[in-house]
């Protein structure tokens, strides 16, 4: 399954149109990634480009709790 089209909209207004990726291993700067992000590039490369993932890695769990909005550069390294 996949997130629904609300879960989607609602977790990237949460996140002001940044990526929330705090992934240690991605050596974040100043913790968080924090990229702006372009609504219209979901799913796609380039800039401002982005995806949500699944936080526990579960794609049955397609919760608002469970979502997290990811740079394309992030999203792609968390594999």
């Amino acid at each position: 399954m996949a997130f629904s089209d609300d879960v989607v909209k609602r977790c990237f207004e949460i996140v002001d149109g940044k990526c929330e990726c705090r992934r240690k291993s991605h050596n974040h700067p100043d913790g968080r990634c924090n990229k702006e992000l372009v609504w219209e590039n979901r799913g796609r490369e380039g800039r401002g480009a982005w995806e949500v993932h699944h936080i526990d890695g579960n794609p049955e769990h397609d919760t608002l709790t469970n979502c997290e909005v990811l740079c394309w550069d992030c999203h792609s390294q968390t594999f």
